[in-house]
Protein backbone atom coordinates (compact mmCIF):
# COMPACT_ATOMS: atom_id res chain seq x y z
CA UNK A 1 0.00 0.00 0.00
CA UNK A 2 1.04 2.94 -0.88
CA UNK A 3 1.73 6.03 1.54
CA UNK A 4 -0.83 8.57 0.71
CA UNK A 5 -3.61 5.87 -0.07
CA UNK A 6 -3.94 5.07 4.01
CA UNK A 7 -5.09 8.41 5.02
CA UNK A 8 -6.58 11.31 3.51
CA UNK A 9 -3.13 13.49 4.07
CA UNK A 10 0.87 12.15 4.44
CA UNK A 11 3.27 14.58 6.08
CA UNK A 12 7.37 14.69 5.71
CA UNK A 13 9.19 16.98 7.64
CA UNK A 14 12.66 17.31 6.14
CA UNK A 15 15.71 16.90 8.35
CA UNK A 16 18.29 18.84 5.20
CA UNK A 17 20.51 16.01 5.05
CA UNK A 18 18.72 13.69 2.11
CA UNK A 19 15.91 12.00 5.04
CA UNK A 20 12.70 12.99 6.18
CA UNK A 21 10.39 11.90 9.28
CA UNK A 22 6.78 10.65 8.34
CA UNK A 23 4.84 12.53 10.91
CA UNK A 24 1.07 12.19 12.09
CA UNK A 25 -1.29 15.10 10.81
CA UNK A 26 -2.94 15.43 13.99
CA UNK A 27 0.56 15.86 15.41
CA UNK A 28 2.05 18.18 12.95
CA UNK A 29 2.82 21.55 15.06
CA UNK A 30 4.45 25.18 14.43
CA UNK A 31 7.61 23.51 16.09
CA UNK A 32 8.01 20.57 13.40
CA UNK A 33 6.93 23.10 11.02
CA UNK A 34 9.88 25.01 11.42
CA UNK A 35 12.00 22.78 9.80
CA UNK A 36 11.20 22.15 5.78
CA UNK A 37 7.86 20.38 5.26
CA UNK A 38 5.93 18.42 2.50
CA UNK A 39 1.86 17.88 2.92
CA UNK A 40 0.29 15.56 0.54
CA UNK A 41 -3.31 15.90 0.44
CA UNK A 42 -5.82 13.05 -0.74
CA UNK A 43 -8.69 15.01 -2.44
CA UNK A 44 -10.67 12.35 -2.77
CA UNK A 45 -10.96 11.98 1.04
CA UNK A 46 -13.66 14.90 2.36
CA UNK A 47 -11.15 15.05 5.69
CA UNK A 48 -8.25 16.63 3.08
CA UNK A 49 -10.40 19.89 2.25
CA UNK A 50 -11.61 20.17 5.78
CA UNK A 51 -8.12 20.49 7.24
CA UNK A 52 -6.63 22.86 4.69
CA UNK A 53 -9.54 25.08 5.94
CA UNK A 54 -9.06 25.05 9.33
CA UNK A 55 -5.36 24.52 9.73
CA UNK A 56 -3.45 26.29 7.10
CA UNK A 57 -3.96 29.99 6.75
CA UNK A 58 -3.44 30.50 3.02
CA UNK A 59 -4.77 33.17 0.78
CA UNK A 60 -8.33 31.90 -0.55
CA UNK A 61 -6.58 32.08 -4.06
CA UNK A 62 -4.27 29.19 -3.08
CA UNK A 63 -6.93 27.06 -1.25
CA UNK A 64 -9.34 27.27 -4.67
CA UNK A 65 -6.34 26.40 -6.92
CA UNK A 66 -5.22 23.70 -4.35
CA UNK A 67 -8.84 21.79 -4.31
CA UNK A 68 -10.28 23.01 -7.69
CA UNK A 69 -11.05 19.69 -9.66
CA UNK A 70 -12.10 20.87 -12.71
CA UNK A 71 -8.97 22.59 -14.22
CA UNK A 72 -8.04 21.74 -17.53
CA UNK A 73 -4.12 22.40 -18.51
CA UNK A 74 -0.77 22.85 -16.60
CA UNK A 75 0.17 26.03 -15.56
CA UNK A 76 1.94 28.35 -12.87
CA UNK A 77 1.16 31.19 -10.84
CA UNK A 78 4.13 32.96 -9.02
CA UNK A 79 3.17 35.51 -5.86
CA UNK A 80 5.44 37.02 -3.85
CA UNK A 81 8.07 34.60 -3.98
CA UNK A 82 5.39 31.91 -3.89
CA UNK A 83 4.83 28.96 -6.29
CA UNK A 84 1.48 27.56 -7.57
CA UNK A 85 2.04 24.79 -10.04
CA UNK A 86 -0.21 22.48 -11.34
CA UNK A 87 1.14 19.36 -13.58
CA UNK A 88 -0.42 16.29 -15.06
CA UNK A 89 0.97 12.76 -14.40
CA UNK A 90 0.12 9.58 -15.79
CA UNK A 91 -2.26 7.92 -13.18
CA UNK A 92 -0.06 5.20 -11.16
CA UNK A 93 -2.90 2.66 -10.69
CA UNK A 94 -2.42 -0.56 -12.25
CA UNK A 95 -5.57 -0.58 -14.06
CA UNK A 96 -4.98 2.98 -15.47
CA UNK A 97 -4.61 3.78 -19.36
CA UNK A 98 -1.51 5.72 -20.10
CA UNK A 99 -3.61 8.49 -21.62
CA UNK A 100 -5.07 8.71 -18.00
CA UNK A 101 -3.61 12.12 -16.85
CA UNK A 102 -4.24 13.12 -13.67
CA UNK A 103 -3.70 16.77 -11.89
CA UNK A 104 -1.03 17.28 -9.17
CA UNK A 105 -1.43 20.57 -7.60
CA UNK A 106 1.82 22.26 -5.75
CA UNK A 107 1.52 25.36 -3.91
CA UNK A 108 5.20 25.78 -2.16
CA UNK A 109 6.97 29.14 0.19
CA UNK A 110 10.83 28.50 1.69
CA UNK A 111 9.52 26.25 4.17
CA UNK A 112 6.33 24.22 3.26
CA UNK A 113 4.93 22.12 0.30
CA UNK A 114 1.42 21.27 0.06
CA UNK A 115 0.77 18.87 -2.96
CA UNK A 116 -3.19 17.25 -3.54
CA UNK A 117 -4.45 14.78 -6.08
CA UNK A 118 -7.93 13.65 -6.50
CA UNK A 119 -6.00 10.43 -8.31
CA UNK A 120 -2.74 8.74 -7.85
CA UNK A 121 -0.16 11.00 -9.20
CA UNK A 122 3.16 9.93 -7.83
CA UNK A 123 5.49 6.61 -6.88
CA UNK A 124 5.35 7.35 -3.30
CA UNK A 125 7.76 3.91 -3.07
CA UNK A 126 10.37 5.79 -5.07
CA UNK A 127 10.33 9.22 -2.85
CA UNK A 128 10.46 7.17 0.72
CA UNK A 129 13.11 4.77 -0.63
CA UNK A 130 14.81 8.34 -1.29
CA UNK A 131 14.20 9.38 2.00
CA UNK A 132 15.43 5.93 3.40
CA UNK A 133 18.12 6.14 1.71
CA UNK A 134 19.58 9.42 2.80
CA UNK A 135 19.40 10.27 -0.73
CA UNK A 136 16.26 13.10 -1.43
CA UNK A 137 15.75 16.41 -1.62
CA UNK A 138 16.98 18.69 1.42
CA UNK A 139 14.71 21.41 1.22
CA UNK A 140 11.57 22.97 -0.86
CA UNK A 141 13.17 23.55 -3.99
CA UNK A 142 14.88 20.17 -4.30
CA UNK A 143 11.44 18.62 -3.02
CA UNK A 144 9.63 20.36 -6.49
CA UNK A 145 12.11 19.19 -8.34
CA UNK A 146 12.06 15.45 -7.39
CA UNK A 147 8.27 15.16 -7.87
CA UNK A 148 8.67 16.76 -10.88
CA UNK A 149 11.01 14.18 -12.51
CA UNK A 150 9.19 11.79 -10.43
CA UNK A 151 6.13 12.57 -12.65
CA UNK A 152 7.78 13.07 -15.69
CA UNK A 153 9.34 9.28 -15.39
CA UNK A 154 6.36 8.26 -15.20
CA UNK A 155 5.29 9.62 -18.53
CA UNK A 156 7.90 8.75 -20.36
CA UNK A 157 7.42 5.04 -19.40
CA UNK A 158 4.04 5.17 -20.64
CA UNK A 159 5.21 6.52 -23.93
CA UNK A 160 7.61 3.82 -24.00
CA UNK A 161 5.23 1.68 -23.23
CA UNK A 162 2.89 2.36 -26.43
CA UNK A 163 6.02 3.17 -28.26
CA UNK A 164 7.35 -1.05 -27.63
CA UNK A 165 3.54 -1.71 -28.40
CA UNK A 166 4.08 -0.15 -31.80
CA UNK A 167 7.47 -1.71 -32.53
CA UNK A 168 5.70 -4.75 -32.38
CA UNK A 169 2.09 -4.21 -34.65
CA UNK A 170 4.91 -2.40 -37.14
CA UNK A 171 6.75 -5.90 -37.70
CA UNK A 172 3.47 -7.36 -38.22
CA UNK A 173 2.40 -4.40 -40.38
CA UNK A 174 6.13 -4.84 -42.67
CA UNK A 175 6.02 -8.91 -42.43
CA UNK A 176 2.44 -8.79 -43.73
CA UNK A 177 1.17 -10.54 -40.82
CA UNK A 178 -1.11 -7.77 -39.79
CA UNK A 179 -4.49 -8.94 -38.41
CA UNK A 180 -7.88 -6.57 -38.63
CA UNK A 181 -7.66 -5.80 -35.05
CA UNK A 182 -4.30 -3.68 -35.76
CA UNK A 183 -5.73 -0.88 -37.46
CA UNK A 184 -7.91 -0.31 -34.41
CA UNK A 185 -5.00 -0.92 -32.09
CA UNK A 186 -3.21 1.71 -33.84
CA UNK A 187 -5.67 4.59 -33.82
CA UNK A 188 -6.00 3.90 -30.14
CA UNK A 189 -2.88 4.35 -29.73
CA UNK A 190 -2.76 7.33 -31.85
CA UNK A 191 -5.85 8.82 -29.95
CA UNK A 192 -3.41 8.60 -26.14
CA UNK A 193 0.00 9.81 -27.62
CA UNK A 194 -2.04 12.59 -28.67
CA UNK A 195 -3.57 13.39 -25.72
CA UNK A 196 -0.52 12.87 -23.78
CA UNK A 197 1.02 15.95 -25.87
CA UNK A 198 -2.24 18.23 -25.69
CA UNK A 199 -1.01 18.25 -22.02
CA UNK A 200 2.83 17.89 -22.18
CA UNK A 201 2.85 21.16 -24.04
CA UNK A 202 1.21 23.69 -21.39
CA UNK A 203 3.47 21.70 -18.65
CA UNK A 204 6.46 22.69 -20.82
CA UNK A 205 5.15 26.21 -20.44
CA UNK A 206 4.71 26.13 -16.94
CA UNK A 207 7.82 25.20 -16.43
CA UNK A 208 10.07 27.18 -18.99
CA UNK A 209 7.82 30.37 -17.31
CA UNK A 210 9.18 28.92 -14.04
CA UNK A 211 12.39 29.09 -15.02
CA UNK A 212 12.42 32.35 -16.84
CA UNK A 213 10.87 33.81 -14.12
CA UNK A 214 12.64 32.18 -11.14
CA UNK A 215 12.08 32.24 -7.17
CA UNK A 216 15.02 33.40 -4.86
CA UNK A 217 15.31 30.63 -2.93
CA UNK A 218 15.31 28.36 -5.62
CA UNK A 219 19.41 27.24 -5.62
CA UNK A 220 21.38 27.22 -8.47
CA UNK A 221 21.57 23.27 -8.61
CA UNK A 222 17.65 23.25 -8.77
CA UNK A 223 17.61 26.13 -11.70
CA UNK A 224 20.13 23.82 -13.50
CA UNK A 225 17.48 20.98 -12.65
CA UNK A 226 14.38 22.45 -14.05
CA UNK A 227 16.45 23.57 -17.43
CA UNK A 228 17.13 19.34 -17.29
CA UNK A 229 13.13 19.19 -16.81
CA UNK A 230 12.27 21.68 -19.57
CA UNK A 231 14.47 19.54 -21.93
CA UNK A 232 13.07 16.22 -20.48
CA UNK A 233 9.39 17.58 -21.38
CA UNK A 234 10.67 18.37 -25.01
CA UNK A 235 12.21 14.97 -25.65
CA UNK A 236 8.89 13.56 -24.29
CA UNK A 237 7.05 15.73 -27.15
CA UNK A 238 9.53 15.11 -29.76
CA UNK A 239 9.28 11.33 -29.07
CA UNK A 240 5.56 11.14 -29.24
CA UNK A 241 5.57 13.55 -32.59
CA UNK A 242 7.69 11.09 -33.70
CA UNK A 243 5.45 8.30 -32.61
CA UNK A 244 2.30 9.85 -33.94
CA UNK A 245 4.42 10.06 -37.58
CA UNK A 246 5.09 5.81 -37.61
CA UNK A 247 1.31 5.50 -36.22
CA UNK A 248 -0.23 7.17 -39.17
CA UNK A 249 2.48 5.41 -41.97
CA UNK A 250 1.42 1.90 -40.93
CA UNK A 251 -2.08 3.13 -40.90
CA UNK A 252 -1.40 4.35 -44.12
CA UNK A 253 0.52 0.80 -45.09
CA UNK A 254 -2.57 -1.19 -43.89
CA UNK A 255 -4.86 0.84 -46.13
CA UNK A 256 -2.42 0.32 -48.75
CA UNK A 257 -2.50 -3.60 -48.58
CA UNK A 258 -6.32 -3.83 -48.25
CA UNK A 259 -6.64 -1.76 -51.36
CA UNK A 260 -3.77 -4.14 -53.08
CA UNK A 261 -6.19 -7.01 -51.96
CA UNK A 262 -9.15 -5.05 -53.28
CA UNK A 263 -7.81 -4.14 -56.85
CA UNK A 264 -6.24 -7.96 -57.01
CA UNK A 265 -9.81 -9.55 -56.25
CA UNK A 266 -11.39 -6.90 -58.32
CA UNK A 267 -8.86 -7.60 -61.20
CA UNK A 268 -9.57 -11.38 -60.85
CA UNK A 269 -13.42 -10.93 -60.70
CA UNK A 270 -12.96 -8.97 -63.85
CA UNK A 271 -11.30 -11.06 -65.63
CA UNK A 272 -13.64 -13.95 -64.56
CA UNK A 273 -16.26 -11.96 -65.91
CA UNK A 274 -14.21 -11.24 -69.20
CA UNK A 275 -13.76 -14.75 -70.00
CA UNK A 276 -17.83 -15.89 -69.04
CA UNK A 277 -19.43 -12.74 -70.67
CA UNK A 278 -18.88 -13.82 -74.14
CA UNK A 279 -19.98 -17.50 -73.25
CA UNK A 280 -23.15 -16.46 -71.47
CA UNK A 281 -23.95 -13.76 -74.70
CA UNK A 282 -23.58 -16.29 -77.15
CA UNK A 283 -25.78 -18.62 -74.82
CA UNK A 284 -28.61 -16.13 -74.33
CA UNK A 285 -28.11 -15.38 -78.14
CA UNK A 286 -28.60 -18.78 -79.61
CA UNK A 287 -30.57 -20.04 -76.60
CA UNK A 288 -33.49 -17.86 -77.69
CA UNK A 289 -36.68 -18.93 -78.68
CA UNK A 290 -37.29 -17.21 -81.65
CA UNK A 291 -41.07 -17.87 -81.72
CA UNK A 292 -42.99 -14.24 -80.90
CA UNK A 293 -40.36 -12.07 -81.67
CA UNK A 294 -40.19 -9.64 -83.81
CA UNK A 295 -39.34 -10.63 -87.60
CA UNK A 296 -39.67 -14.27 -86.52
CA UNK A 297 -41.05 -15.02 -89.83
CA UNK A 298 -38.72 -13.17 -92.10
CA UNK A 299 -35.96 -14.96 -93.34
CA UNK A 300 -33.06 -12.50 -91.94
CA UNK A 301 -35.07 -12.47 -88.80
CA UNK A 302 -32.13 -13.85 -86.55
CA UNK A 303 -29.63 -11.50 -88.01
CA UNK A 304 -31.93 -8.54 -87.73
CA UNK A 305 -32.03 -8.85 -84.12
CA UNK A 306 -28.33 -9.75 -83.93
CA UNK A 307 -27.70 -6.77 -85.27
CA UNK A 308 -30.02 -4.93 -83.07
CA UNK A 309 -28.42 -6.22 -79.92
CA UNK A 310 -25.15 -4.73 -81.57
CA UNK A 311 -26.28 -1.90 -82.17
CA UNK A 312 -27.89 -1.50 -78.50
CA UNK A 313 -24.63 -2.12 -77.14
CA UNK A 314 -22.74 0.81 -79.27
CA UNK A 315 -25.14 3.02 -78.01
CA UNK A 316 -24.53 2.49 -74.40
CA UNK A 317 -20.87 2.50 -75.13
CA UNK A 318 -21.41 5.89 -76.62
CA UNK A 319 -23.41 7.25 -73.66
CA UNK A 320 -20.85 5.40 -71.02
CA UNK A 321 -18.28 7.50 -72.90
CA UNK A 322 -20.51 11.11 -72.63
CA UNK A 323 -20.67 10.56 -69.39
CA UNK A 324 -16.63 9.22 -69.02
CA UNK A 325 -17.30 6.43 -66.78
CA UNK A 326 -15.26 4.53 -69.45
Amino acid sequence: MRQDETTFASVFVLDGKGSAKIVDINRLTDRRMAKPTWIHLNLSRPEAIAWLDTHLSLHDWVKESLTDTEISEPHIRLRQNNVLLVIRSVNIMPDAEPDDLVFLRLFATKKLLITTRLDPALDFAEMTELFSDKDGPKNIDELILAILENTLDSVSEAVAGIENQVDDLEEAVITGHAIPQTYPQLSEFLRQVIVIRRFMMPEREAVGNLIRRGVSWFQTETDRGMRDCFDWIQRIIEDIDLLEKRIRVNQDAIKNQEDTKTQRNMYMLTVIAGIFLPLSFLTGLFGMNLRGIPFETHPYGFITVCLLTGLIGLIVLFIFKKLKWI
